[in-house]
């Protein structure tokens, strides 16, 4: 094996390291978005993990990796700039965006490559959701092609904290904590 092939093994083990930290702190940070929907600060912590991954992914061509998090990204900074404001369904977006950036993850660990699930639903319904206007949300967004009709374009406010996923994510947060402070412990 030559010298380039090496670093390139050794850059992508970096990124997904890199990426798997980002993704941790991600969690933590939803579960305090849940809080605190408004924090302009949190938002801003969420936008970078995700934009951090998506320049690895454009300098290390995984692009089904880079179209998910481009997407996000899009729809993220309308949530950290104030011009939206985070309802059930945009969380629900986001939480799809972060498994699906985990099994993307999974993938190229396991064989260098990103796999062939390409998730251009959900890349759609993040593209359809950040051109949707934000007094608009409430009302059901028109059908496009190859775009399903989404409920998370059809927002109907509940509170973020009723939401079931982020439910899930914070039981799962106080676990791996635990775990934390344990192995710090042992």
């Amino acid at each position: 094996m030559d010298n380039t092939c090496l670093e390139d093994q050794e850059t992508i083990r970096e990124f997904l390291v890199e990426s798997h930290e980002n993704l941790s702190r991600l969690d933590q940070d939803l579960v305090e978005l849940e809080k605190h929907p408004q924090d302009a600060e949190l938002l801003g912590s969420i936008f970078r993990t995700i934009h951090t991954i998506k320049g690895a992914c454009g300098f290390l061509a995984f692009s089904t990796l880079e179209r998910i998090t481009h997407q996000a990204e899009s729809l993220l900074s309308q949530l950290r700039d104030g011009k939206r404001e985070l309802n059930p369904n945009l969380v629900s977006l986001i939480l799809e965006t972060v498994d699906a950036t985990r099994k993307v993850l999974a993938s190229i660990e396991a064989d260098g490559k990103e796999g062939s699930l390409t998730f251009e639903d959900l890349t759609g319904r993040l593209r359809v959701a950040a051109e949707l206007k934000p007094e608009l949300e409430s009302q059901t967004p028109p059908c496009q092609p190859g775009v399903s009709a989404a409920p998370e374009c059809a927002s109907e406010p509940t509170g973020v904290k009723n939401y079931p996923a982020l439910q899930e994510l914070r039981r799962e947060v106080g676990r791996n904590r635990k775990k934390e402070t344990k192995c710090a412990e042992g």
